[in-house]
């Protein structure tokens, strides 16, 4: 059993006074137990100089209080007591955070709270505050997302947590390192793209903030461009960020309803009432999403279900061993290195799906071909047959991209039974199981919906 309490033992100098956690300091189970190397990783200094083994033994909370668990925890959202840890958490009211940070402006709003751009007052230093709504998320989750990305924090590519958290009348808030960049979402051009070279840098770094979080046993859930952080509009330095959704390899969890273009077959497929087991194939499938994103300004798919036409179309390529000279509509513009790469990415079967890290290999080749092409349909409507298929007056439209002509991809046939659709645009998607106070899993339903612009 850990407990965090506060040690008497000299600090190290911070950017940024301590917060006085005095007399209105509420101490919380925080589910853990954190399995990093504590001396080598990046915890607030408040939580890892002050880690002690607790005397009272398992099945108890120090003086905090808390109970014992009665029955197993069968989902990952519980956490059993003896598997927890005792956090203090600050009570701040409006004005004593005014007191302490000055508000300059509001970087995002979505549905679970806010994130504003706050100067500390005394120092100066810049800081992300991220304020998530009392009502929607309990303090447990809010909690595990602190641990968690505070113990992730010494990777180069992980979003770092400060030593600042409180709670207010409505909210939980803790800091974290401002990205003045935005996110990646931002910079992507809808139905164009971003430069090859600058994907490849997201797909490194981003592959290695991923591959560092699968060696120690955990799985994102939730890669998306809204959670890559910038800290410059060219992608030399990019984070991953937004823990909220992260759980551990082999834990079951709840499949909420709704699904977004990043979530992989097998969940879209999972029964609400049985779950899904939590691996780090679900990652590498919405890296491989995330990748085409990039690429081309659009998703593949709205959804990896067999009602998405784009998404079966993709799925039939594959059952039939990804023929070459035949390609989904969305896939003629890459080169075959790049088609390699992504049925290793998105394989159907999960256990068929490479590491992230694999993906490595595929940078030093080209990924797009000299012809871009989108597919687009110009079939007058008294011209397409009955079932929306295309007549064969779909047609295609190229810009020069790069100066490998190996890499040209034949004009293929439209797939029968295919719709001559548009490519769904890129847009902005949330998808979460926070829990919520007062509710059950069961009863909770989250749909995927549009975020307001976010700059973390």
């Amino acid at each position: 059993m850990l407990e965090l309490t506060e040690s008497s033992a000299s600090k190290p100098a911070l950017p940024f006074p301590l917060i006085d956690r005095g007399s209105e300091a509420t101490r919380v189970l925080l589910p853990g137990p954190i399995d990093f190397p504590i001396a080598d990783c990046h915890l607030p200094h408040s939580v890892k100089a002050s880690l002690s083994l607790s005397p009272t033994g398992p099945g108890r909370a120090g003086s905090g209080g808390g109970g014992s668990p009665t029955a197993k925890m069968d989902y990952c959202g519980g956490v059993p007591v003896e598997d927890m840890q005792a956090l203090a958490i600050t009570s701040l009211s409006a004005s004593d955070v005014a007191k302490q940070y000055e508000h300059i402006r509001e970087l995002g709003k979505g549905t679970y709270g806010k994130v504003d751009l706050v100067a500390h007052q005394t120092q100066g230093t810049k800081m992300a505050l991220k304020f998530v709504t009392k009502n929607k998320t309990k303090l447990k989750s809010f909690l595990r997302e602190y641990s968690l990305t505070g113990s992730l924090s010494c990777s180069p590519f992980i979003i770092k947590v400060l030593d600042v958290l409180f709670e207010t009348e409505d909210s939980y808030v803790f800091g974290q390192e401002y990205a003045p960049a935005g996110d990646l979402f931002d910079i992507i051009p809808p139905q164009v793209g971003l430069p090859e070279e600058m994907v490849k840098r997201c797909m490194q770094q981003l592959g290695l903030a991923l591959d560092f979080m699968h060696s120690k046993n955990l799985v994102h859930r939730d890669v998306k461009p809204e959670n890559v952080l910038l800290f410059d509009r060219e992608c030399r330095r990019i984070k991953l960020a937004d823990f909220g959704m992260t759980r551990r390899v082999g834990c079951r969890v709840k499949r909420v309803s709704g699904t977004i273009p990043y979530t992989a077959p097998e969940v879209c497929r999972a029964s609400r009432s049985e779950g899904f087991l939590v691996t780090t194939s679900l990652d590498v499938w919405a890296f491989g999403v995330l990748v085409f994103c990039m690429l081309t300004g659009n998703f593949p798919w709205e959804a990896a279900l067999p009602s998405d036409a784009f998404y079966e179309e993709f799925r039939r390529w594959q059952k039939a061993g990804c023929p070459v000279g035949t390609y989904p509509s969305q896939w003629r513009r890459f080169t075959d290195d790049a088609l390699r790469m992504f049925q290793r990415l998105l394989a159907s079967e999960p256990e068929k799906r490479c590491g992230v890290k694999d993906v490595f290999c595929f940078v030093k080749y080209e990924l797009v071909s000299e012809l871009r092409r989108r597919a687009s349909c110009r079939a007058k409507r008294s011209e397409r047959s009955s079932t929306g298929a295309c007549t064969g007056s779909c047609t295609s439209s190229s810009t020069s991209s790069s100066s490998r002509s190996s890499h040209r991809h034949p004009e293929p046939s439209t797939p029968p039974g295919t719709s001559c659709l548009r490519p769904a645009p890129l847009k902005r998607s949330v998808l979460s199981d926070r829990c919520l106070p007062e509710r059950s899993p069961d009863s909770t339903s989250h749909q995927a919906e549009t975020r307001t612009k976010a700059r973390w």
